[in-house]
């Protein structure tokens, strides 16, 4: 975002290495954040305290801990006096298993300890007295995603596929979902920011949907490799579709994708082969 002074708040990561302007600081320790300079910033949670597959015998309490802990990013966020609060919540999740293109007004449908989490910061975003903008953001892929995650299915194919390692499938081939490169998420924000969006709930996406089988064709058609696939039983629930309405977010900034799902496996294809060197 080059219209912005951008710095990265947070705890050491392989990303950390990619950022030139990084300060370390546990963004839920009150006294750790008040001593971060917030006046007037616009401040972009990517924050996941709950893994996308992540399960525990009490729930509750798990939500109990994650509350407690968001209650002390946001009243550190208030008493620093940040202009908005940008979060990231789940569009791919949220809504549950959902027939149609899902709009920011249908009914929510967590199905898994991931989605509740996010369901519940959504929530305690909006009674905090914040100035907020919540994403419901698809799947986003591009640009440098860590090798060996489950996460991010578009990169994992495509280094399965030019290693010749076994892509484990956790999902019907016929399972849709809605991805969006990285550089059109970014243009997305940049928009939402440029149009002074607030006190929003939006979803964020290319909006339309690729099926897995769509997916695997595409990588092994780029890659000239063959994918070997071996399916797998998953022990947490499994959205089978899920597609954005993004009617919403094309009013308020007049957004459009600018990279189709073909030339986006295409530029991730290249930038993996040349990691892989």
């Amino acid at each position: 975002m080059d219209d912005f002074a951008v710095e990265m708040w947070g705890i050491d990561s392989p990303y950390v290495s990619r950022q030139d302007n990084f300060h370390y600081v546990n963004v839920f320790d009150k006294e750790a954040m008040a001593a971060m300079d917030m006046r007037d910033a616009v401040v972009i949670d990517t924050v996941a305290l709950v893994a996308n597959n992540a399960r525990d015998d009490d729930e509750a309490a798990a939500l109990q801990r994650l509350r407690e802990q968001y209650e002390n990013l946001l009243a550190a966020l208030k008493a620093g006096g940040i202009r908005l609060f940008v979060f990231f919540s789940s569009g791919g999740t949220v809504y549950g298993d959902i027939a149609h293109p899902a709009e920011e007004t249908d009914p929510l449908s967590p199905e898994t300890l991931y989605a509740r989490s996010k369901v519940l910061e959504e929530e305690m975003i909006r009674a905090s007295g914040l100035p907020y903008l919540i994403l419901r953001v698809a799947n986003p892929y591009g640009g440098y995603q860590i090798a060996g995650k489950r996460q991010g299915v578009i990169p994992v194919l495509i280094r399965k596929a030019l290693t010749g390692e076994t892509f484990e499938l956790w999902n019907s081939e016929e399972s849709q979902r809605d991805y969006i490169y990285i550089d059109d998420l970014a243009a997305a924000i940049r928009l939402l920011l440029q149009n002074n969006v607030m006190n929003e709930t939006v979803n964020v996406s290319a909006g339309s949907g690729t099926s897995l089988k769509q997916l695997m064709d595409a990588v092994e058609q780029e890659t000239g490799k063959k994918l070997e696939v071996m399916r797998m039983a998953s022990d947490v629930p499994v959205v089978q579709d899920n597609v954005l309405n993004i009617a919403k977010l094309k009013r308020l900034t007049g957004f459009a994708a600018a990279v189709s799902i073909t030339e986006g496996i295409r530029r991730e294809t290249g930038r993996i082969r040349e990691e892989l060197k």
